[in-house]
């Protein structure tokens, strides 16, 4: 810490209390205590002038350990309310470390609320009853759980899903978290090792928005909205958490080291009430936009709803229309509708020269294979049709170190637990759901660019109109697109005639639910040693870059994955619209 940051410091604190004094008031102010404290006196006091787009300041947060950090000291700061909403969250180490600081929040007074979608969080009964008794400040509501139950059996599931596909398959993708309705953070992270750099597996490549001023209104609002929603049940409410209530049989969680996270966060707590810390990493780094909007999805999203129900969707839809000269997307899971496509179509019909560039995982780095599989078939029409740009992230990139910095010591974790065996390598995924256009707009959220996002799953993100702002977030996505951390898609080349009856059979299947057409149009490429990049339609292209296959990044077998992607590509067609 330098000497001119730790003055800064002292700086913040005196114009702080300067400000509290001439208010006249004698309640504490929100994080009055914290770094952050100036940036919110200063934001609420424009927020009286705002329509809430105005007077914002934010800080992108793409390090999964500086997320978890960021979280831990605003939870510990927050004096009145703390609202969260995710989309998963796990009983791992990560998960209890919140839960745990959470907990000491209520019991020093602090309401807070959370909700978590129901499918893929942790479903244990007994723990939920412990976090519905543990203290009366604390309440948690779970989004659309399968027949009122924590845990319902298989067989109650998938009767619940035969009479009701729609309720079962419509999820809460949004994520949130509000700080004393001063602070917002949202993105694509939910609550889980693999989110925070705390994974012996696979670590997400993710990003937040951290927000103060005005625009947190919006995200305070949309809580109250499922909160209130009548498919968020009480864990009260259910049935297998109220029987586990009755019984009192379920485990207590009383001190600290019950909830066993070992020294992970030794540091990491320690530097959660750093000052120097937090005004070095986060409150110094808060930067004034021209205009945040919080955009959102209502509970209970359908596209036979009524048309505000696809909010996001469309402002997305609009925004890409607008487009002039470049688009730039990061998104983990890249499986476009018919109608996205027909979008796409149109602004290049309307705008040839403009240029559309997608970061997106490869599959080597994807965790949803059948999301992946979808892509693979729909690969051919987006390079050849839609003219798309697509870089597909390395499991391993040579700026590993600089995106994951914790690698080395999940590595050495992974090969302790491995007790001898070869441990499966640590490596990351790509998870952040990003867009740039014309360098001027950008948008951060949870929206994939998938069907689930467009029809079915609620998603938010803050839609941000700062040419600075933009330009940090392109910078971003682009070094994840540098030929040395991803695979570039391209057209693969074929002996004289092949090309032409390939694209022709590959055209006609492209029309049916089948794809048993073993040969694509097109392959994975990487940029030759001392060569400098170019796009693929660059006429010297082919002299700079080699074909390294459909599927780089693999130990060259055809593998149980390769054998399920290429399975899926044949036959999974008609469950596109639901991945």
């Amino acid at each position: 810490m330098t000497l001119t940051s730790e003055f800064g410091w002292i700086r913040h604190l005196g114009i702080l209390a300067i400000g509290l004094a001439a208010a006249g008031s004698a309640a504490a102010a929100p994080f009055e205590s914290s770094p952050f404290g100036r940036a919110v006196l200063e934001t609420q006091a424009a927020a009286r002038e705002s329509d809430g787009s105005s007077g914002n300041r934010l800080e992108l947060v793409s390090s999964g350990y500086d997320a978890l950090l960021l979280r831990v000291h605003l939870i510990r700061q927050a004096k009145t309310s703390i609202e969260i909403q995710t989309f998963i969250w796990t009983n791992d180490e990560c998960g209890r470390l919140l839960i745990f600081e959470l907990i000491e929040a209520a019991r020093r007074g602090v309401k807070v609320r959370i909700i978590a979608d129901h499918l893929f969080s942790d479903q244990d009964p007994d723990v939920v009853a412990f976090l519905a008794t543990v203290h009366p400040n604390l309440q948690v509501k779970h989004y659309r759980p399968a027949t009122s139950r924590m845990k319902p059996s298989f067989w109650r599931t998938a009767l619940a899903t035969v009479r009701s596909f729609h309720d079962v398959n419509q999820r809460m993708h949004s994520k949130v978290m509000v700080f004393d309705d001063a602070i917002l953070i949202t993105g694509g992270r939910n609550v889980e090792n693999t989110y925070y750099d705390h994974s012996v597996s696979l670590n997400f490549r993710d990003r937040d928005v951290l927000a103060v001023g005005p625009v947190v209104r919006a995200a305070a609002k949309e809580f109250e909205q499922f909160w209130d929603y009548r498919h968020t049940v009480a864990s009260r409410d259910l049935v297998d958490v109220h029987a586990s209530i009755e019984k009192n049989q379920y485990r207590r969680y009383l001190k600290r080291t019950d909830y066993d996270f070992g020294p992970h966060f030794d540091a990491l707590v320690r530097e959660a009430d750093d000052a120097a810390v937090i005004e070095e990493r986060f409150a110094s780094r808060l930067r004034a936009v021209q205009s945040a909007t919080f955009v959102y999805d209502e509970p209970g999203k359908s596209r036979r709803a009524a048309s505000h129900a696809a909010r996001t969707t469309r402002e997305l839809r609009d925004t890409l229309e607008g487009a002039h000269e470049s688009v730039l997307i990061q998104t983990p899971y890249l499986v476009l509708s018919p109608a996205a496509r027909n979008v796409i179509r149109e602004m290049q019909r309307a705008r040839p020269a403009l240029r559309i560039r997608i970061s997106t995982n490869s599959f080597a780095s994807t965790d949803n294979l059948f999301a992946y599989s979808a892509n693979y078939r729909l690969r051919n029409n987006y390079v050849e049709d839609l003219r798309l740009e697509v870089h597909e992230l390395r499991p391993h990139p040579a700026s590993l170190l600089e995106l994951f910095p914790r690698f080395p010591v999940m590595q050495a974790l992974a090969d302790r637990r491995a007790n001898g065996r070869l441990a499966p390598p640590v490596f990351i995924s790509l998870h952040a759901k990003s867009l740039v256009v014309d360098d001027s707009i950008a948008f951060v959220g949870t929206y994939n660019l998938d069907p689930r996002s467009e029809n079915l799953n609620t998603e938010v993100g803050l839609l941000v109109r700062d040419p600075a702002f933009a330009g940090e977030l392109k910078a971003e996505i682009e070094r994840d697109m540098l030929p040395e951390n991803s695979w570039v898609i391209a057209r693969r080349q074929f002996p004289l005639g092949l090309e032409a009856v390939n694209g022709l059979v590959d055209g006609i299947i492209s029309l049916t639910p089948l794809d048993v057409w073993p040969i694509q149009n097109t392959s994975s490429f990487e940029l030759l040693e001392g060569r400098a990049p170019v796009p693929p339609d660059d006429p010297a292209f082919y002299d700079r870059y080699r074909d390294v296959g459909s599927f780089p990044g693999t130990d060259g077998l055809l593998s149980q994955k390769e054998i399920l992607t290429r399975l899926f590509k044949a036959v999974g067609s008609p469950l596109t619209p639901v991945l």
